[in-house]
């Protein structure tokens, strides 16, 4: 009896370590490691990972705090995260081909271990009808995706399995991979194609006991806690600050008591201090003081950009800065318009006074093209002049009979940024010279992150009767090729919201309102593509098209632009996402007293 009881009280002291895995204590211990002060980002609008519209601040944060299946590398190399290994066969019986990923061991920030049902959870999210995200596309070669996505059948008969924990089986739809079809090399070459899908930072999984997209609070600033698996988490995000703190319980490393902390992540602190200041202009005082080490300049102003200018350091982003135009209104519903708006920029201008690349298509620099060491932009061309055409701009206006006098455009643009308001001025500048009255006001864009529930202010109402509005939005890519940015211009394969209460499948056109039958049979063409080469050659057309029917006008191609010192071991990934894992701060013993709080 003596034994019996012995048993069960040691079972019992297992049981908090069991739930709750890794010692919050061990946050509390010294020499934890640097805690660096810097201007990482403008104050992020949502950290919600598969939000249509993000911005380039967003989207560099996002490798801090969550970690996907796979990665790319700034080379371009397929890496594993969370995906241990992987395997594929096809089943005799069904025909379609299963792929099975065992995950590596890694914990959510409070201590959850990351599971197969985690990624489950948050696809099916992206797939529900009602959510409108054009992220759904990225899934469509998963069996009954599309088919959940347009309501012919249940959210839960998608193929994606947790079969384990540690185990999630994919079967995929057979026109993407057709044992019958293709060869052992095309199919190997397929299945690494999709591996390379899933490393997008919008498949990277969520828990369904956090997620609550009714109040957002998970998700937005102000929360009362966040819930994250990357190897920081939040500790603070506010008007005031935004912190990110190294996760003890990322890969597990808090479950060995007697592991280092810094097993893994090496920095303890990541601060930003909006109390400092909102700009990159306002810290660039401390940075001059070597009180703040890594600036990021995408809100600098022209005066900073220049003082620093030989120690600037730039990455490509796979990123368009565009402007949005709302076609339902009768100015913008004439393509000849909306042509003749894009040739009155000089972006050869606004690229300079922004640091950034003149925008010569919709897809940025940087998209892989047919064998992933090519780009796609180099291959593809100028489609798109850097320099203003205002005569050929004049003749267009005047061929679609339009008295630009008579219309007024309101730009709503953020005012956090310097470059919003750089781009908005060149328009206004722009589209004046072309005769039309121009209305500027200056927006938080907080429509990015009602835009998944379908509302968007494109018809909003200006001080000026029957304005016609743009705004101005990044175009981000959610894939190492163009994939991404062409499908969320489709009706049928952009996400949008479906209406299940009805028969038929009605796609909601894409939230400028354009739809087009055309530029759906072209994607319909790469969507489950047999070859890279093919995929490549379809997506050409598709930009090629919609450089024609421009229903938003590109501008620039982001870069991430910042300057750093006593810094080093800092990377990003394909997609610019921030990997300070290895990050070193020379000497930051020296700093500790002078963090702040």
């Amino acid at each position: 009896m003596k034994k019996l009881l012995a048993l069960v009280l040691a079972a019992l002291m297992l049981v908090p370590v069991m739930l709750t895995g890794c010692k919050s204590t061990a946050e509390e211990d010294e020499n934890n490691g640097a805690e660096i002060q810097m201007f990482l980002t403008t104050l992020p609008e949502t950290i919600d990972p598969s939000a249509s519209y993000t911005t380039v601040d967003q989207i560099r944060i996002m490798g801090l705090i969550y970690e996907g299946l796979t990665t790319i590398d700034d080379d371009g190399k397929l890496k594993n995260a969370l995906c241990k290994s992987y395997e594929y066969e096809f089943d005799e019986r069904t025909g379609y081909l299963d792929l099975f990923i065992t995950l590596d061991s890694s914990r959510w920030s409070d201590g959850n271990l990351v599971t197969a049902d985690d990624f489950r959870f948050a696809w099916k999210r992206i797939l529900l009808p009602e959510n409108n995200n054009a992220n759904a596309a990225l899934l469509y070669p998963v069996l009954n995706a599309k088919e959940a996505k347009e309501g012919l059948c249940s959210i839960d008969d998608i193929g994606v399995y947790a079969l384990k924990n540690n185990l999630l089986q994919i079967r995929l739809e057979k026109e993407f991979v057709n044992e019958d079809i293709f060869s052992d090399g095309e199919v190997k070459d397929q299945i690494e194609y999709f591996m390379r899908r899933l490393a997008s930072p919008a498949l990277v999984p969520l828990r369904e006991d956090v997620v609550d997209d009714n109040t957002k609070e998970w998700c937005t600033p102000n929360g009362s806690s966040y819930i994250t698996n990357g190897p920081f988490k939040i500790r603070a995000w506010n008007s005031g600050e935004l912190t990110f703190e190294r996760s003890v319980n990322y890969q597990c490393v808090g479950d060995n008591p007697e592991a280092a902390k810094d097993t893994v992540v090496k920095p303890y602190r990541l601060i930003t201090l909006y109390t400092d200041g909102k700009t990159a202009d306002k810290h660039y005082d401390k940075f001059r003081k070597t009180n703040s080490f890594y600036i990021n300049l995408n809100s600098a102003s022209d005066k900073v950009v220049k003082a620093v200018k030989d120690d600037i350091e730039t990455e490509n982003l796979l990123s368009t800065y565009c402007i949005y135009l709302d076609t339902e209104h009768e100015l913008f519903a004439d393509v000849r318009v909306r042509q003749a708006l894009s040739l009155a920029l000089n972006r050869k201008d606004i690229a300079k006074k922004t640091n950034n690349e003149p925008a010569t298509g919709f897809v940025p620099t940087g998209v892989e093209d047919t064998d992933r060491k090519s780009d796609f932009r180099e291959v593809g061309g100028e489609l798109i002049s850097e320099k203003a055409n205002i005569k050929k701009a004049k003749k267009l206006l005047e061929e679609a009979g339009i008295n630009p006098s008579r219309y007024v455009i309101a730009i709503d643009y953020s005012n956090d940024k310097i470059a919003d308001e750089t781009v908005a001025n060149a328009c206004k500048e722009a589209w004046q010279e072309l005769g039309f009255k121009l209305q500027a006001t200056s927006k938080t864009q907080k429509f990015i992150n009602s835009k998944e529930h379908g509302d968007y202010p494109l018809n909003q109402t200006h001080e000026s009767i029957n304005a016609a509005t743009v705004i101005l939005v990044n175009l981000q890519s959610q894939t190492s090729d163009a994939y991404s940015i062409l499908t969320s211009f489709s009706g049928e394969y952009g996400g949008t919201f479906v209406d299940v209460t009805i028969d038929d499948v009605v796609y909601d056109a894409h939230v400028t309102g354009f739809t087009d039958e055309k530029y759906d049979d072209i994607c319909s063409e790469f969507i489950l593509a047999k070859s890279d080469s093919y995929r490549a050659a379809a997506m050409h057309i598709a930009e090629e098209y919609l450089v024609e029917q421009m229903p938003v006008i590109p501008v620039v191609f982001n870069q991430a632009s910042f300057i750093t010192q006593e810094l080093s071991k800092y990377e990003t990934d394909k997609f610019g996402r921030l990997n300070f894992i290895e990050l070193k701060q020379k000497n930051y013993e020296d700093y500790l007293e002078k963090k702040a709080g």
